[in-house]
């Protein structure tokens, strides 16, 4: 409403809001008193003006949340401010793997060469994809006449090359990547002279601005519109500037990103070095590729990318930069050798859980470490890419639930609070730092369905050692949580698989499990309900620090397997405390196959039910401890 005064209020915006503001100021004034604007083709003209004003206010608001990086909602904005930030948003990935080719040729050539870019094929989901060789390798005949060259790594997608001839007298002129999926870490940029000279000069990304001269042979690559890429040269201050009739070429993969994902085997797609009889073992599946880097992960990574400075110096640097350049990471964790056990001096430890599968490929660890850390990375310290370190966590709960409020079955119920369970851990873990509590999943559970009224539930704790099968080894499982350890008295806390086991007079035994008395580590099968030692001591248990550590443990077989130490043996733990927490480069899991559920119908009569904690070999461990 117009003021007092007879001012027009200006601070609402919306239509009929500024139509009624608009409306009142007129009727306060003496020509129009009395005059009916609703009755009259004066109220046309009102619409007019007040949606006038209306789409004017919203222009001048979206152009004022264009300006600033939290909200602006435009790609191009987004990208303009990110850039005052020093932050160049990542572009599409294309796929990393690595192959061992064995060739068999005609002929018996001294040397075989393999250029870069020779392209060979995988298929994911049924369709056909095109990888490259990053790199040109000479091959030599080996002793046995066979031709063979190990860790070729591989980029996936298809090379383009596109061509300018500089325009000087243009200052206008642009040098576009046009496909919106080029891969900028496989850009190659070089100048030839003109077109009647054909000396070429390759030219370098500009990386550190206070080492280019006027004579530096470097360039500059931004994103522009339409999610492209623009390569830019010296004005021959910062970086030498072009001649008139140079020829820029360009030269990268243009990727499929992340679909290409997860391919395991390769064939040629014409030859390699002039033969076609070649025989692929791949050494490392196809990991690391990435979609470009949308607006959210623009806005979250600029300003750390801006703290970083391009350069890797605190621990939170390395994860700054990991995050801006390699799209595959969904989490990342760094920390200091000095923080390791046992302590490393000199490292840099940096764990990656990648988005797709659990591990990073070699190819793209190598990648990570080669071609964005130890670029950017203090002189004396080398930066190395771990495994994350998964813990697993075996969830046994009792549930009681009132059938009289539901009319789903036990079965129904026992799968609705299984798939609670999972959501849980989707949810609250499956991350570096994520903590599991327990309070929490015991309200998840008894929120899984009207009908549930209670539960009492137990938690362990699993983690997997693959024993080298037949051989005496030293092995370090680390809980990270202190063991449940109440007295000296106590046995059970840590249970295992099965394993075959041969003892000191050298007889062999199947069905062995590993136990803990009062720290020390123990083998023993079972004869009816009573356990009989295999090797009385096998190891250590330290329960302050949750940390098993086996010595000469000589396991034969586990199953039907007894070769190789890529074979799993569970391990399991009752944890002190009811709540886990994992160390640095650590990830909590739930799996599926680790949730036992026991539904007890408790429709009003009062029954209670013990908790309990079994361990893997069925019995059962009374400890005294409410969970």
């Amino acid at each position: 409403m117009a003021s007092s005064e007879g001012k027009l209020n200006i601070s609402e915006l919306d239509f009929t809001k500024i139509k009624e503001n608009l409306t009142g100021f007129l009727t306060s004034q003496t020509d129009f008193v009395g005059y009916n604007f609703k009755g009259s083709s004066f109220d046309v003209l009102l619409d007019i003006m007040a949606y006038n004003t209306h789409y004017n206010s919203y222009y001048a608001n979206m152009i004022a949340n264009e300006m600033f990086l939290d909200s602006a909602t435009l790609r191009n904005s987004v990208v303009a401010r990110a850039k005052h930030l020093g932050y160049r948003p990542r572009s599409a990935q294309g796929s990393l793997a690595a192959v061992t080719l064995t060739i068999t040729p005609t002929g018996n050539p001294s040397t075989i060469s393999i250029p870069k870019n020779t392209q060979f094929q995988g298929e994911v989901d049924g369709v056909t994809y095109i990888w490259c060789s990053s790199n040109s390798h000479s091959v030599n005949v080996n002793a046995n006449g066979v031709y063979t060259v190990s860790s070729i790594d591989l980029n996936q997608g298809i090379p383009t090359t596109f061509r300018y001839t500089a325009n000087t007298g243009d200052p206008d002129q642009k040098f576009i990547l046009p496909n919106a999926n080029t891969d900028i870490s496989t850009l190659e940029v070089s100048v030839q002279n003109s077109a009647t000279d054909s000396e070429t000069v390759v030219y370098i990304e500009a990386t550190d601005i206070t080492t280019v001269n006027s004579s530096s042979t470097v360039y500059f690559i931004d994103e522009v519109e339409d999610g492209k890429f623009e390569v830019q040269f010296g004005d021959g201050i910062l970086g030498k500037i072009l001649a008139n009739g140079n020829i820029v070429i360009l030269s990268s993969l243009t990727c499929d990103a992340d679909i290409t994902n997860g391919a395991r085997s390769f064939s040629v797609v014409t030859d390699v070095g002039g033969y076609s009889n070649v025989k692929i073992e791949t050494t490392s599946s196809a990991s690391g590729g990435a979609e470009p880097a949308d607006i959210e992960e623009i806005k979250f990574n600029a300003p750390k990318n801006f703290d970083a400075q391009n350069r890797c110096v605190t621990i939170h640097d390395y994860v700054a930069l990991i995050k801006r350049d390699y799209g595959d990471a969904q989490a990342v964790v760094a920390w200091g050798g000095e923080d390791a056990d046992p302590p490393v001096y000199g490292k840099v430890f940096v764990a990656i859980k990648p988005t797709s599968g659990a591990v990073l490929s070699e190819s793209s660890k190598k990648y990570v470490q080669d071609e964005i850390l130890k670029k950017r990375n203090i002189v004396g310290i080398t930066p190395e890419v771990v495994d994350p370190d998964y813990m697993y966590l075996k969830i046994n709960s009792t549930v009681k639930y009132d059938s009289g409020k539901t009319t789903n079955s036990a079965s129904v119920l026992k799968s609705t609070v299984s798939t609670a369970v999972i959501d849980f851990g989707d949810t609250n873990l499956k991350s570096f730092d994520k903590s599991f509590r327990y309070s929490n999943l015991i309200k998840a559970i008894d929120e899984a369905e009207v009908s549930v009224k209670s539960n009492q539930t137990s938690v362990s704790i699993k983690r997997y050692l693959y024993p080298l099968l037949g051989a005496s080894e030293a092995y370090t499982l680390n809980f990270s949580n202190e063991i449940y350890h109440p007295s000296n008295t106590f046995w059970g806390a840590i249970s295992s698989g099965e394993f075959s086991y041969r003892d000191t007079a050298n007889t062999l035994w199947t069905g062995c499990k590993i136990q803990d008395a009062n720290g020390v580590a123990q083998v023993y099968r079972t004869s009816g309900q009573d356990r009989i030692l295999v090797d009385s001591d096998v190891g250590t248990v330290t329960y302050s620090s949750g940390k098993m550590s086996l010595v000469g443990f000589y396991p034969i077989a586990i199953g039907s397997v007894s070769t190789g130490n890529t074979t799993a043996l569970e391990v399991s733990v009752v944890p002190s405390s009811s709540d886990v927490l994992p160390l640095r480069e650590q990830i909590i899991l739930i799996e599926s196959g680790d949730i036992t559920i026991t539904m007890v119908d408790d429709a009003g009569t009062g029954t209670y039910v013990q908790g309990a904690l079994t361990s893997t070999d069925g019995s059962t461990l009374i400890t005294g401890t409410s969970y």
